[in-house]
């Protein structure tokens, strides 16, 4: 912990960004688990190895694309988190919801990997999706509430573009959710 100017107590930037690596570094590496070498009856047979591979084809679609989208996630946090000049409880608080959410990304993959078409795995994972984007538009409007965002100059945009994205993602999230309770 390290004292701010109003003489409480708050992480230190840089331990936070640690973390938040750290979790990053950790999820996207679990995601790999999922991935499953098929057991073959032949070992040399070429057709066998090829359609097990195909058989497990979306749980591989899976991996990529929550790896790709931790990514992003990572680089975008990495680019607003420049922004933000100290730490404060309540952006303790949202950064530590963000990285709950993506600590559950592999369980989210591993459900939309082996269930592709279901819809109930669908909408945890557009909802895992939705609930990351949503912290970060929260955490720019408690950084700023407390004063210690530095707005870059094209925040407008990037916080209308973030808007949109989770406004998007959060339809599909409610489009997949209504049907799997109309189905459950």
């Amino acid at each position: 912990m390290v004292e701010s100017r109003d003489g409480e107590e708050y992480v230190s930037k840089a331990r936070l960004e640690f973390l938040f690596d750290g979790v990053f570094a950790i999820a996207m590496t679990i995601l790999v688990l999922e991935l499953r070498v098929p057991e073959l009856q032949d070992r040399h047979s070429v057709r066998e190895l090829v359609h097990g591979l195909l058989h497990h084809a979306a749980t591989f679609v899976s991996y990529l694309l929550s790896f790709f989208m931790l990514g992003v996630f990572w680089a975008s946090h990495n680019a607003w988190y420049r922004q933000i000049q100290r730490i404060t409880k309540g952006i303790l608080a949202v950064q530590l919801l963000q990285l709950a959410v993506a600590a559950s990304f592999p369980f989210c993959a591993a459900l939309i990997g082996r269930y592709p078409t279901n819809q109930a795995s669908l909408a945890i994972y557009t909802g895992c999706v939705a609930a990351y984007l949503w912290a970060g538009i929260l955490l720019w409007a408690v950084a700023r509430r407390a004063g210690v965002l530095a707005l870059p100059p094209d925040y407008r945009r990037l916080l209308k573009r973030q808007l949109i994205g989770s406004i998007w993602i959060t339809g599909i999230f409610l489009f997949f959710l209504s049907r799997t309770l109309a189905r459950a």
